[in-house]
């Protein structure tokens, strides 16, 4: 008989409730020609999810320089694009200055304060060397490496706030969030509507790097980088950072920011099936084997799930997951090694 103490606990209701899901998304082609079929399918059913199936990409309206500086080896834009049906977006673009680009990345930074922390630009010299540290500037990094960066300040970090955030949490995620749900939309999904406008802008520079664009982003930016790849076909390469589980095992199991929740995903699919919209491009995910709130061993068996679709499709080199003996931190020099390999 149960203790009266544990009686009324929700544990084992909660366990039987996900155990008993449909999971009727999940990859289970077992041909090439049965896969690119679910593919197509699902990659509806993902845009369903995020809330944005029938939402069209907004239309940039203008964009307009607000800065331009020199930083050593690199050189930083800030430009405001202004669209049709979205909210205002700061867009910043890092440029090598000793040689041309070799590539375009869009890069999205994570639950810092802001986009400025992996730009490189510090209120202090402490956050500097903490940053730096786990390699936290990863888009001034992939920038000094040869890349033109563009980066977008996530909805609901630094410029892009609402309402009246706690004074102890520095973002309006939960804010967001929760007004987007209540109006059948999600913040990931708005995220990935910045991004496609960030490829439009990509896509109609004056002098646009010829070539693919590559995406990555750690934490929340790697969240960001998994959607949007599994969506936008028009992205090459992608490079998840710190994101990469099951959602049973990180984003249910353990507790995180509102704003990583998409209704109903969890009851569809799992995220090495989300994963695996992504073959045959190129894709490595970054995992911290210390990691405390996206498990490794969950992480191992979700890469072994993407891995079918991409043997399916005779790309098994085409993927990668770097291990790294450290917790939630990025590493620039893996990304940039995928990369300079498929770009």
């Amino acid at each position: 008989m149960p203790d009266s103490q544990t009686r009324f606990r929700l544990d084992n209701s909660l366990e039987t409730l996900y155990a008993e899901r449909p999971a009727n998304l999940a990859c289970t082609a077992d041909d090439p020609r049965s896969l690119l079929a679910w593919q197509v399918a699902t990659r509806r059913q993902a845009k369903a999810m995020l809330g944005i199936a029938d939402v069209p990409t907004p239309r940039i309206a203008s964009r307009s320089l607000l800065h331009r500086r020199e930083r050593g080896r690199i050189e930083e834009e800030k430009w405001l694009v202004e669209t049709d049906s979205a909210p205002d977006m700061p867009l910043y673009l890092l440029r090598p200055t000793a040689s041309s680009p070799r590539g375009t990345l869009l890069v999205f930074h994570g639950h810092n304060p802001s986009v400025q922390t992996i730009l490189g630009n510090y209120p202090s010299e402490e956050e500097r060397r903490e940053a730096e540290g786990r390699d936290g500037n990863y888009a001034q990094l992939l920038a000094e490496a040869g890349y033109l960066v563009c980066s977008v300040e996530q909805r609901g970090f630094g410029e892009r706030q609402s309402g009246t955030p706690a004074q102890d949490i520095p973002n309006s995620c939960r804010h967001q969030s929760f007004f987007y749900q209540m109006l059948g939309r999600t913040m990931v999904g708005e995220r990935c509507l910045d991004g496609k406008v960030a490829l439009d802008f990509l896509a109609t520079m004056e002098n646009p790097v010829a070539g693919d664009i590559g995406i990555t982003g750690n934490s929340g930016g790697g969240t960001t980088t998994l959607w949007l790849a599994a969506i936008d076909e028009r992205l090459a390469v992608a490079v998840p950072g710190c994101y990469f589980c099951s959602f049973k095992e990180s984003i249910m199991d353990i507790r995180h920011c509102e704003c990583n929740y998409v209704p109903g995903s969890a009851s569809r699919l799992d995220m090495g099936d989300l994963a695996a919209l992504i073959a045959p491009r190129p894709l490595r995910f970054i995992q911290g084997i210390m990691d405390p709130i996206f498990p490794i061993d969950a992480s191992r068996a979700e890469f072994a799930r993407t891995g079918k679709a991409y043997e399916l499709l005779e790309a098994s080199d085409r993927i990668s997951m770097s291990e790294f003996e450290t917790g939630h931190a990025y590493n620039a020099g893996a990304a940039a090694e995928w990369f300079d390999r498929w770009l």
